[in-house]
């Protein structure tokens, strides 16, 4: 009889230790699900805040791009002797539990996709780290692309190549209406398009702007804001010398050129008349905002991208004439 109520408190035991640990299982498995469960919640919150900061960013900047326009710098009393963030590219500031920085790039330190030519386009590619044979099907494409007939550049493409692609589609044979549509062009990637990180000789990471920070179609004139212009953009003026690209890119960040004329006053540069044309200071209105947002001290970033005209005419002194809330590189 002993024996028999042993063997039974065994296998009672035994259940036990099965039961208790079929518990500790499913307590862990709920711990997990809750932990995911309030990882997710607090990424959901920070995305949430980081969204509205960058549109807090973006509504702030608009306004006071609007307020320059209206009340041109010479009425502007308080801000002599000062740097306006404006001039600088980079507007940073905080709403609720957000921060936001907003990144302007008057769109006039671009080059007009429409109007450029073959050779700053080459130079554009070389400033860019865009080597040979891509930037050559590049070039020849882009040219292809907005030409209106169908004859092939050398390295170039017309329907015949598109048509092969899947799925199809032709040539535009005419002006671009936006940058992406350099994403249809043959040898185009998405890395040369929005930018891409590479390897420096010394091990570092590099990162090269893409096409969509040097190109715009939202000007009218050839003529390089050097205010806002990347440094790339400055390499590809036809005659300029990288260092002097570069002096102009350094200068400009702690204090901005009045006039392109500037530039031979206070620099130690040589540049001829025919690349000064090329240069100027004049603002078209048309600016990009990167407006960026996170709630502080947090990871989840958001990103909006857009493009806007400031024009006093309009309700609320500008209108939106592009607007991006999926930012690839971001």
């Amino acid at each position: 009889m002993s024996g028999t109520r042993a063997t039974e408190r065994g296998v009672i035991l035994i259940a036990l230790l099965w039961i208790l640990t079929a518990l500790a299982v499913i307590a862990l498995s709920f711990s997990r699900e809750s932990f995911v469960e309030v990882a997710a919640a607090r990424n959901l919150r920070d995305g949430a805040i980081g969204y509205y900061a960058a549109r807090a960013g973006f509504g702030a900047t608009s306004l006071q791009l609007v307020q320059r326009k209206m009340f041109p710098r010479v009425q502007q009393l308080e801000l002599q002797g000062t740097v306006d963030p404006i001039d600088l590219g980079l507007v940073r500031g905080m709403v609720g539990e957000g921060e936001y920085e907003v990144e302007i790039q008057d769109e006039s330190g671009k080059i007009n996709l429409n109007l450029v030519s073959e050779e700053q386009l080459h130079s554009l590619m070389d400033a860019l780290g865009i080597a040979r044979p891509d930037s050559d099907i590049i070039v020849d494409s882009i040219l292809d692309w907005k030409d209106v007939d169908s004859l092939r550049h050398a390295n170039g493409a017309e329907d015949d190549y598109y048509q092969s692609l899947n799925p199809p589609y032709k040539a535009k044979n005419g002006r671009f209406d936006t940058v992406e549509e350099l994403l249809l062009v043959r040898g185009v990637t998405r890395d040369y398009f929005y930018g891409r990180v590479e390897r420096a000789p010394d091990g570092s990471f590099v990162r090269r702007a893409g096409l969509l920070n040097c190109l715009t179609v939202y000007t009218n004139i050839n003529r390089i804001n050097i205010n806002f212009a990347p440094l790339e953009v400055l390499m590809s003026v036809p005659g300029m010398p990288p260092q002097a690209a570069q002096a102009i890119y350094e200068r400009r960040k702690t204090k901005p050129f009045a006039n392109s004329e500037e530039i031979i006053r206070s620099l130690a540069v040589n540049i001829g008349p025919n690349t000064l044309v090329f240069l100027g200071t004049d603002v078209t209105g048309a600016y990009t905002l990167t407006a960026k947002g996170r709630r502080k001290n947090s990871k989840a970033l958001r990103a909006i991208r857009t493009v806007i005209f400031v024009d006093p005419r309009e309700p609320i002194g500008f209108r939106i004439i592009y607007w991006n809330e999926n930012v690839p590189w971001l």
